[in-house]
Parts: structure tokens; C-alpha cells; sequence
């Protein structure tokens, strides 16, 4: 054992000393390895925040109530006369004055220039009830003042301020063919609430033609456990007519489908790449076979053995694609962990978010990677071991 571990080592010794005949072949393999891991930790980062960013968003305690049979805001409707049927209803967190904390509330769509070019996107004008920032407990003002109920007044979230024009403090922004005034600024802690504006449910269903009408209701519950009856009264009483769920469930439900459509995007693309690194790697590494033919057979002809040989050639394939994963992985944290991008959410209207690598993701790249090293060179290090030995007589060719 001892000598067909010597024997690897000194063949690999001898290999990696030969890298500088071969070092633009051994670089374009690196280079390949590289952009599969980069391409693969960018969709997997973008599923990962993304789907963080509405789990930061939901809370256990608030409530989320829908139309009847209604998946997204989008399609919900409920009409005003069916919250009547909640007074009364236990297991509602109340305030001072006993008052439960219910927000009804509805969502405009509304189109907003970029600052970043002369394009527009789609984002969430949201009318809350009084209570509406009440049942957002991480949601807070950090410049500016919130809005004054009655009156055509928003609040925008911190990262629509950065990314789009006439959302600072101060601006006067026509949507459609109403007038708002931006007046704060809040932070939800990097959550999906901070691309949405927020302003008066009453105005916002004047100015936009839609009069008592609302697509969702928030609810702050006295505690998670109080869910329960509350969905089996919702559900046993068809004047209410309302799909009652934790915030939590909702937006998880969500993210789980924009992150599977964002994986399924993902993996058969990193997974084509691989497969044309993988054939790169194995020309790389026939070259390298071919380059040392003389010195593999003088090596043979001496005494080394056939599994030296192939293993030899086989771990430098697996250094270089090794170097390759880390230079893909180097390069994901310093280009894309942190980046802010955006998405279409089942509404229509733009989430913003934020990538983020983590361990478990990094190690998936790296076993992709991996298989493409283990792949490659496995053809070329069993040619290794099929060198004729004459050749250890007739010089290198």
C-alpha cells in the first residue's frame, strides 16, 4: 500500500511540474469549471433570497384572509358586508381601546420609471385600513412620517426609493390619473414588504374607481394557536366566505413556486454547461496524457504501476476542477451574494429581493463541479495506463 500510495504522489508530483507546457489548455478548464459554479450559485442564490425575503415578510400571528377559493391578492375579492360577520369573533388581538386589529385592504398595480433607464415596472400600490401598519410589526418609519389618513399621501419602501424615480421624500408622483405625495420612507428588515407603497385603503379606492371594494383582510391574532378556530368559524359560517391563513403559510407558498420556477430555469442550464466542461475536461486531460507519453512509459517501464498512472491523471484533473469550484465560488460571494435583483410575483407586480449564498448551496455547486473533474478525467487516465512502454525508448512525442 505504502508503495502505490509513493508511486501516485510522484507521478502527480511530476504531472502538476508539467502544467506550464499545457497552462492555457489547464486554464480554459479552470475557466469553464468556474462559470458552471458561478451560473449554478447565481439561480440558486436568487430562489434562496427570494424565498427568504417572503419568509421574512410573514409573521405566525397575523392572519392573512383571501376571497373564497382565491390563491393570490390578485384574484381575491371580498365584499366589505363579510367582515361584519368577524365582530364578535374571539381569538383577534385588540388594542387599547378593544378594538380588533383587522386591516382590509386592496392592491393597484401601478407602472414606476426606473432610475436606472427609460424603462418602467409594474409595482404595488396598497390601500390599508387604519390598522394597517399595526399588523406589519416589522415594518417602520426611518425617514419622513407615515401617511395622513384621508388624504392622497404614501409611504414607500426603502428599496423602491433607491431603485426607482419620484419615491424620495417630498415628490410629487402621478399614477394614473391620480396625485400622490411620498411623505416616508419605511424599512421591513429586507423583506417583500419593502416593494410595495403603501397609502390609504379609502383614497386609494376613490382615486382609482373602485369603491368598496378590497382583496385582502390582516388580521392580528391574540396568539398563533387562535388560528385554528378561526378557520373552522370562517369555514362553517358561508356569509363569511374568506380563506383564512398564517402570513407564514401564505407567502411560504408562494416563494415555494417562484423558487421552483426559478430552479427549474437554473439547474438545466448549470447542468449543460457541465456537460460541455465535463468534455472540455477530458480533451484537457487528453492533451495532458498525450503531452507526457514518454514520461508515463518511462514511469511504467521502471515499475509504476497501472493504478498509479491512472490515478496520477485523474487527480489532476480533480485539482484543476478544484480550482476551477473555488474560483467560481470566489467569485459568486464577491459579484453576486448581496446584489439586489427583482421578480414578477403571482401578482404581477415586481418583488424585490436580495441574492444570498449560503453553505448547503455552495456545497451543491461544489459536488456538480466535482462529478465534472471525476467525469473528465476518467476516460484519459485509463488511456494513461494503456501507453505502450516502447515509447520510453523512442524519445517524447
Amino acid at each position: 500500500m505504502t508503495t502505490i500510495i509513493n508511486q501516485i504522489l510522484a507521478l502527480t508530483a511530476s504531472n502538476l511540474k508539467s502544467l506550464h507546457r499545457r497552462k492555457w489548455m489547464s486554464l480554459s478548464l479552470v475557466f469553464s469549471v468556474a462559470m458552471v459554479v458561478t451560473v449554478l450559485l447565481g439561480f440558486l442564490a436568487m430562489s434562496n433570497g427570494f424565498r427568504l425575503s417572503l419568509m421574512q415578510a410573514g409573521s405566525p400571528d397575523i392572519a392573512i384572509g383571501l376571497g373564497k377559493g382565491a390563491a393570490t391578492e390578485l384574484g381575491s375579492r371580498i365584499d366589505i358586508s363579510q367582515l361584519h360577520y368577524l365582530d364578535g369573533a374571539g381569538g383577534f388581538a385588540t388594542n387599547a381601546k378593544g378594538v380588533a386589529l383587522i386591516s382590509p385592504e386592496m392592491v393597484v398595480p401601478v407602472d414606476i420609471q426606473q432610475k436606472s433607464g427609460v424603462s418602467s415596472a409594474t409595482l404595488s400600490l396598497r390601500g390599508i385600513g387604519p390598522f394597517g401598519l399595526e399588523v406589519r410589526p416589522n415594518v417602520r418609519i426611518v425617514s419622513g412620517r407615515t401617511f395622513t389618513p384621508g388624504t392622497s399621501e404614501i409611504v414607500v419602501g426603502r428599496r423602491l426609493s433607491l431603485d426607482y424615480k419620484g419615491l424620495d421624500i417630498g415628490e410629487k408622483l402621478t399614477l394614473g390619473t391620480s396625485k400622490w405625495t411620498v411623505v416616508g420612507i419605511f424599512d421591513a428588515g429586507g423583506s417583500a414588504f419593502e416593494s410595495e407603497m403603501l397609502g390609504d385603503l379609502g383614497v386609494v379606492q376613490t382615486l382609482f374607481d373602485r369603491p368598496n371594494q378590497i382583496q385582502s383582510i390582516r388580521v392580528k391574532l391574540a396568539s398563533p394557536q387562535a388560528l385554528p378556530a378561526l378557520q373552522s368559524m370562517a369555514a362553517g359560517m358561508p356569509q363569511i366566505a374568506l380563506t383564512l391563513r398564517s402570513e407564514q403559510d401564505y407567502f411560504a407558498a408562494l416563494a415555494e413556486r417562484t423558487s421552483k420556477l426559478i430552479l427549474l430555469l437554473g439547474w438545466p442550464l448549470a447542468v449543460i454547461m457541465a456537460v460541455g466542461a465535463a468534455v472540455g475536461a477530458m480533451t484537457t486531460m487528453s492533451s495532458s496524457v498525450s503531452d507526457r507519453s514518454t514520461e508515463i512509459a518511462t514511469a511504467r517501464a521502471i515499475g509504476f504501476s497501472r493504478r498509479a498512472a491512472f490515478a496520477s491523471t485523474w487527480i489532476e484533473a480533480m485539482i484543476l476542477t478544484a480550482l476551477g469550484c473555488l474560483s467560481g465560488i470566489a467569485i459568486s460571494y464577491l459579484v453576486l451574494n448581496g446584489w439586489s435583483a427583482s421578480t414578477i410575483s403571482l401578482d404581477r407586480t415586481q418583488i424585490g429581493f436580495q441574492l444570498i449564498l449560503s453553505p448547503p448551496l455552495i456545497g451543491k455547486a461544489a459536488v456538480l463541479a466535482l462529478a465534472i473533474g471525476a467525469i473528465g478525467g476518467a476516460v484519459p487516465a485509463i488511456a494513461a495506463t494503456r501507453i505502450p512502454l516502447r515509447l520510453a525508448m523512442s524519445g517524447r512525442t
